[in-house]
């Protein structure tokens, strides 16, 4: 391709676009536009420089931009904002921030990567100083100084996402008091209740407050102006500083302005190639819409390794090659405390409100055999689609490898396997690494058993509300003495799996559930009661390990 590529837009995208297309085209003309004085850094890494991870500012930056401008041959427009397209001229007009001279860039093909922008609503009490929204290192670099200036101790942390989260460790890390203030009724709100319930008692164990289902109305600040505290509807929160990690937005009003179609989640609507409604224009990164794989609906999900591909299969369309991106099944991970969490696809909320006819199983178990020293923990919950026995989606959380299962199942996803193919994968297998029976074989294999009908099981949410609603059920606890006098369900009634055949004629003519410490033993139990004549009777995913309620000793 002959001409000038224009290219709106740093950090991950842009320069990921820009530098593939030069590879692509060492003749093409090429001008990347950011309205920042840096073009790519590593935003993700930033709570981890603020908690004391590391502490050279120099480690958050990706790519310098002279150098990046001298090695692809790219004209560099740093501090320029882009505020208009003339589709019909095929130009871009920009504006220098410094000296707010306006410049007219012509282009023969444009790339709109201008990324998203942290949401922050119309508190009462803003602007204050002490708040702040963080996605930029700019932005981390503030929070930074302001913490190192001042002898504050409290924080607040307004939102119980990913980032929310993450600066909770973070700043608990650094020693400071912090507290979470959440609107939904769980942390992780695009997580799995029982996962989210997990992520909770980890964060109370380390000593951060967690307030859910509260609302932040404003925040109150002294005579210099600086925050002293948050106002929620459950009273006032005293903070030296303030965090405010509600979510983000797509930067969309450039492309929107130009006419270009935005999509229905919100962000610029675009084919697999990365084209907009425009033929010539196309979009890449944080404002860009994608597919969802498992859905085939619409979605918008925005993170620095879809940003990177996405900017990679733009920059060989623009070229004259041929890339399609298929979309993204939804995959993320995030450390809090000693817990690792990761997900892939639908969660359970999205897949009841979408419709779906699906099952799902818990397993929990260890990462590699248990006489290896270190080993940890993962809890994995799969959900399998009825009829098709499609894989739709899976959560994990543990002290241990929770990223290789995860990475696992975002596989089958995005090749659209069975719950019946997942079980047949042939994974790696060495005691340093993992068991002969990884837990996502398992699960599958559970999850087989449970669409084929020969099983039933209950997730421990599901149980914990029925219980709390009053439905009779008979709790059979089928482990050992000395486990059941370590933590019970309440209510349970005790009876070892091996004396339980002698014990099926005693059982009550109502819902039956058994449990015991980690499933296997319960659904060992579930085949005797059935045999026994009881039809009414199902096991409790995950037992005592997974469950979400109190135990009472």
């Amino acid at each position: 391709m002959a001409g000038h590529l224009v290219v709106i837009g740093g950090v991950a995208a842009g320069p990921k676009l820009a530098a593939k297309a030069r590879r692509d085209d060492p003749e093409l003309e090429i001008t990347l536009v950011t309205a920042e004085g840096m073009i790519s850094y590593a935003g993700c890494g930033t709570p981890y420089y603020l908690g004391g991870t590391f502490r050279d500012r120099d480690k958050l930056i990706v790519r310098e931009v002279d150098d990046f401008g001298k090695k692809n041959r790219v004209t560099m427009l740093t501090e320029h904002r882009a505020t208009s397209i003339d589709r019909a001229a095929k130009t871009v007009e920009v504006v220098d921030l410094k000296t707010d001279e306006v410049k007219t860039l012509e282009y023969t093909k444009l790339a709109i990567c201008t990324g998203a922008s942290s949401f922050v609503p119309p508190l009462e009490g803003l602007p204050a100083e002490g708040v702040f929204a963080l996605r930029t290192v700019t932005d981390a670099l503030a929070i930074d100084d302001y913490l190192n200036s001042q002898n504050g101790r409290r924080v607040v942390v307004v939102g119980g996402g990913y980032i929310g989260l993450e600066l909770a460790e973070q700043f608990h890390q650094r020693q400071l008091e912090v507290t979470v203030v959440e609107l939904a009724p769980q942390v992780m709100p695009r997580f799995d209740t029982t996962v989210a319930l997990a992520v909770r008692r980890e964060l109370e164990s380390m000593g951060i407050e967690v307030l859910l289902e509260t609302r932040v109305t404003g925040v109150e600040a002294d005579h210099r102006g600086r925050v002293t505290g948050v106002r929620t509807s459950q009273g006032l929160l005293a903070a030296d500083l303030v965090i405010l990690a509600i979510g983000v937005r797509p930067n969309t009003q450039l492309a929107a302005d130009a006419g270009l179609t935005l999509g229905r989640s919100g962000a610029i609507a675009t084919d697999p190639t990365m084209r907009t409604s425009d033929p010539d224009i196309y979009a890449a990164g944080d404002c860009a819409e994608c597919l969802d794989r498992v859905t085939g609906q619409p979605t918008w999900v925005p993170l620095g390794s879809t940003a990177n591909k996405m900017g990679r299969t733009a920059a060989i369309n623009i070229c004259g090659g041929h890339d399609e991106f298929p979309g993204i099944v939804g995959t993320s991970l995030v450390r809090v405390g000693t817990l690792n969490v990761g997900g892939t696809g639908q969660t359970q909320a999205q897949l009841e409100a979408a419709g779906y006819q699906f099952d799902s199983v818990l397993i929990p178990a260890a990462e590699r055999p248990t006489y290896m020293p270190g080993t940890g923990e993962v809890t994995l919950i799969l959900h399998a689609e009825h009829g098709s026995r499609r894989v739709l989606g899976a959560q994990a959380y543990g002290t241990g490898a929770v990223d290789k299962r995860i990475d696992v199942i975002a596989t089958a996803l995005s090749a659209g396997m069975t719950v019946d193919d997942l079980a047949q994968l042939d994974l790696g297998y060495a005691p340093p690494f993992a068991p002969a029976m990884d837990v996502v074989i398992t699960a599958a294999n559970v999850l087989r058993h449970k669409l084929d009908g020969t099983t039933k099981s209950v997730m421990p949410e599901a149980l914990r509300d029925e219980l709390a609603e009053g439905t009779r059920i008979q709790l059979i606890d089928v482990r050992e003495l000395d486990e059941w006098q370590q933590g019970r369900l309440a209510g349970a009634q005790l009876v070892p799996l091996g004396t339980l055949p002698d014990h099926c004629d005693n059982l009550e003519d109502c819902q039956i559930v058994v449990y015991c410490a980690r499933g296997g033993r319960a659904a060992s139990a579930f085949r005797v009661i059935r045999r026994a004549g009881h039809e009414n009777v199902c096991y409790l995913e995950g037992g005592t390990t997974a469950w979400t309620g109190d135990l009472e000793k």
